[in-house]
């Protein structure tokens, strides 16, 4: 159950979220609805922007004229939950996620939306993968606007980076953090975040919460900056973990494509995959 809406499964396949409502006649409570209706409009609106993608929940579509509207189902849970009832994953499936989660970020990004309420409870884990949701307090703009722009001119836009900062670490370090950027409009002092030692992706968790990139593009292309120059090489250091992560792209279609055009260069270990590995 949201701030914005009621979630209630209908079957193992999806979920309807119904705009809250107060049943008391005060003018209060009306203001109060049309309020939670409009931002579940603008949940609709996003979702329908952003179309399928591989790191976002699933969206079915508006249930009727209510507002409400339909989703994905994942039993599993969102982050918060999931991390501390479940060991750590090894540490190929959590660079996996960690892509995943970027990928759809910067898909976000450049679909004209802010998102402004990322962080460990609203990433769903269904049968181990990733996908972000509830985009109710998010934002989305006209398709020809400049982001780059809106990142100068909005200091809300920058709550992305610093939750995007906690959901990384979360991943990495198997322990939920989540530092509320919006409660003073400000990124973390140093004694207000966890420890990044030793952390995959430290260098792009501590940039973020230092307020060292602009936008989320910046924050792109230094991260695949970071993937050929330090995680491609640690991966290929240890086989195992290496051939679990190359065999976890194989089935996700759209983030192989993407390592490919980067210039992956452990991408040629696909083609080595033994015929019945399930792999294709």
């Amino acid at each position: 159950m949201g701030l914005t809406g009621d979630i209630r499964a209908v079957d193992e396949s999806y979920v309807v979220k119904h705009p809250k409502s107060d049943p008391d006649s005060s003018e209060e409570a009306r203001v109060y609805n049309e309020m939670k209706l409009e931002m579940m409009n603008v949940e609709r609106r996003i979702y329908e922007r952003l179309g399928p993608h591989d790191s976002i929940i699933r969206y079915y579509g508006p249930l009727d004229d209510s507002g409400a509207i339909k989703l994905a189902y994942a039993k599993q849970g969102d982050l918060e939950k999931y991390i501390p009832r479940h060991e750590m994953p090894s540490k190929a499936t959590r660079i996996a996620w960690i892509r995943s989660l970027i990928e759809g970020f910067f898909h976000i990004y450049s679909s004209k939306v802010l998102h402004q309420g990322i962080k460990p409870n609203n990433v769903l884990v269904p049968y181990g993968s990733v996908k972000i949701i509830d985009f109710a307090n998010g934002e989305i703009f006209p398709p020809d606007t400049g982001m780059e722009k809106v990142y100068t001119d909005d200091p809300f836009a920058k709550g992305d980076l610093c939750g995007i900062a906690g959901v990384i670490y979360s991943v990495s370090a198997w322990r939920v953090f989540h530092y509320e950027y919006f409660e003073d409009n400000r990124f973390p002092r140093p004694d207000e975040i966890s420890n990044t030692e030793a952390l995959l992706y430290r260098d792009i968790i501590d940039k973020c919460w230092r307020n060292e990139y602009h936008s989320i593009r910046s924050l792109y292309e230094d991260f695949q900056k970071h993937e050929k120059e330090v995680i491609t090489p640690d991966l290929e250091k240890d086989g195992k973990p290496r051939m679990e992560f190359m065999l976890w792209f194989c089935a996700v279609p759209s983030l192989t494509l993407a390592f490919e055009s980067a210039s992956f260069r452990g991408i040629e270990m696909i083609q080595r995959v033994p015929e019945g590995s399930g792999c294709s």
